[in-house]
């Protein structure tokens, strides 16, 4: 598909920040002139709602290959009426979490992760830019209990979100870059903000405007 604007993903494991920057990236974006749509996967639709519910009630009656059939079903209609409208109207998307998330998440539940990520880029539109968010999970997870004194939901666990962040780091497509999160959320959207800056410039040298220098 013709894309007439640009598709911007913030991947990694849980504690990286990733909700944080998306949100930040979008505003720093507008500034540029550009018209962003922020959104996020799961969606807010029913797909996504029974997928947060498995987050937060377990998966004990739910198989793996169902679980990845609710996202891409999720996926599919997000690319439908939100993603794809957004990009013909020339918007710059901004999303925290998409497809590989996928790939990570539920390979890491013993599925493929080659077959997963095959099938999405069969429904979904390609982004142009990943920036995955790459942490030690105990730094991940420190920071989740930090900010949630109840503890870390379901999909939080140790074990499991190493393998996560193994398939995330093993995933190779040209459009990801890889971050350290581990340091400040300043210094990670300095880092973040260049590699932006950068893709767009390459897209249309007119697009996007110097930073400010508090940005740099």
């Amino acid at each position: 598909m013709s894309k007439n604007g640009f598709l911007l993903v913030i991947e990694g494991i849980d504690g990286t920040g990733k909700t944080t920057l998306a949100a930040r990236l979008a505003e720093r974006i507008r500034r540029t002139g550009r018209s962003v749509a922020l959104l996020r996967e799961p969606t807010d639709g029913p797909f996504g709602q029974r997928i947060r519910a498995l987050a937060k009630e377990g998966r004990q009656n739910v198989r793996p290959e169902e679980e990845l059939e609710l996202f891409i079903q999720d996926r599919i209609e997000n690319c439908r009426d939100h993603i794809r409208p957004a990009l013909e109207r020339g918007d710059c998307v901004v999303m925290d979490r998409y497809y590989l998330s996928s790939v990570a998440y539920q390979g890491a539940l013993g599925l493929d992760p080659r077959m997963i990520l095959e099938r999405n880029e069969k429904i979904a539109v390609i982004p142009d830019l990943v920036l995955l968010l790459d942490a030690p999970v105990e730094k991940g997870l420190s920071r989740i209990a930090a900010s949630r004194p109840a503890g870390p939901d379901l999909f939080e666990n140790r074990l499991y979100l190493e393998r996560v962040r193994s398939i995330f780091l093993g995933i190779k497509r040209p459009f990801i870059r890889v971050i350290d999160a581990t340091g400040d959320r300043d210094s990670v959207f300095r880092s973040a903000w260049r590699m932006i800056r950068q893709s767009l410039e390459d897209r249309d040298p007119s697009a996007p405007d110097k930073p400010d220098r508090k940005d740099a």
